[in-house]
């Protein structure tokens, strides 16, 4: 069986670094040829993905040479290929403690020591230890980026926000996942501090005036606040921009605009205006018909989608839905054999761009990777359209 892309790409960098770390051993006078043997040793394990056989040769190496901290790097990537964490925490530990360790080493032990807390579980460790590295160096991104990472884990939005802040570059760049946290931040407070809410809500969309996040963030924070007429203008934005988040919204759009008739003129024009990006407009039009009582229509509706779309699993469950309230038990049994011929097919209909993760529903933060609006809709419904012009 051929090895995973990035299980190739992992195998190449730690054999890469052990080739570096053996160059160095045969360079330097004083080095042992039994040294040297167990560097080359511990590449051949690489190579033929022996991670086991890879570190007993290096662990042998690394008592020959105590100093070359190559590897032990290079030991601790091994421990993480085979999950084994808490060896690779114990290995860059004791990096730290070692006297005469220079700056470039003691930094790089003390960021893949947070990580490795991050995957282990060990939160509250991984916090300190990178509150610690920026106390060393306050600037450094790669520090700044994974702290975030964490902190929105831990959901300490407030902290990954003014983290984010420190990242923005002068020509804009990073102010996008800036409006997204603060859009979050907003959401969080809209139930006990709506002022504060609407406050974070104004500033993500300033931010970033094309994030469908902040935009919805703001037309949430303004219909809370009871400013009914001004959140209309960000909600539609919001939903023109992110299209996917049109059948949930729907609620709060009939209460904004205040006119049903109005949203669904809304919602044809922008089916008609986006052919490449139907799914979410014609879902949301038969919930709509479904609120106004119009179950025929609706149900007519979720039909014609489903027959161009049928792994639509919202779309599905919707007809379901429908079909059991009305007590149409031959049309919800045929739907449900359907269904039954689709197993197997999981009803993952998104995706994400930066890591290629299957997901159930849209996000703006994908789940598994923490990339920020990289999630779109998977498939032949896609139409290779993910954000819109509005």
């Amino acid at each position: 069986m051929t090895p995973a892309p990035w299980l190739l790409a992992l195998l190449a960098t730690t054999a890469l670094a052990l080739l570096f770390a053996l160059g160095t051993v045969i360079l330097r006078k004083g080095r042992t040829e039994d040294e040297a043997r167990a560097y080359l040793a511990g590449v051949t394990y690489v190579l033929l993905d022996d991670p086991d056989g890879a570190i007993a040769e290096l662990s042998k190496a690394a008592r020959l040479n105590t100093q070359t901290y190559g590897t032990y790097f290079a030991l601790a990537e091994l421990f993480r290929r085979k999950g084994d964490f808490a060896r690779a925490i114990r290995l860059n530990q004791n990096i730290l403690l070692r006297p005469g360790v220079c700056e470039e080493v003691r930094h790089r032990a003390q960021l893949e020591l947070a990580w490795d807390y991050r995957r282990s579980g060990l939160k509250e460790q991984a916090v300190e230890t990178f509150e610690k590295l920026l106390s060393e160096k306050p600037s450094a991104p790669e520090v700044l980026v994974k702290y975030r990472q964490l902190l929105e884990e831990t959901d300490n939005l407030p902290r990954a926000v003014e983290i984010q802040g420190q990242l923005v570059q002068p020509d804009g760049g990073g102010k996008n996942i800036l409006a997204n946290l603060l859009a979050e931040l907003s959401r969080g407070l809209l139930e006990k501090q709506p002022e504060e809410a609407l406050t974070l809500a104004r500033r993500a969309a300033h931010e970033d005036e094309t994030s469908a996040n902040a935009n919805l963030a703001l037309g949430e924070a303004l219909f809370r606040a009871g400013e009914t007429s001004g959140a209309a203008g960000p909600l539609k934005l919001a939903l023109t921009l992110e299209p996917e988040r049109i059948p949930r919204s729907l609620p709060l759009l009939v209460r904004v605009v205040g006119n049903a008739a109005e949203v669904r003129r809304w919602l044809e024009e922008g089916r008609d205006a986006h052919p490449a990006s139907t799914a979410p407009y014609e879902l949301a039009l038969a919930l709509w018909h479904k609120q106004q009582g119009n179950h025929e229509d609706a149900l007519a509706q979720l039909k014609s989608l489903l027959e161009r779309h049928p792994s639509d699993w919202d779309a599905r469950r919707e007809l379901g839905a429908l079909l059991l309230v009305q007590n149409r038990a031959e049309e919800l049994r045929a739907a449900y054999e359907e269904i039954l011929g689709t197993m197997g097919q999981p009803a993952l209909g998104f995706a994400c761009r930066g890591c290629g993760e299957k997901l159930a529903e849209h996000s703006f933060r994908c789940p598994l990777c923490g990339a920020w609006d990289q999630v779109y809709r998977d498939g032949p419904q896609a139409g290779g359209v993910a954000k819109l012009t509005p």
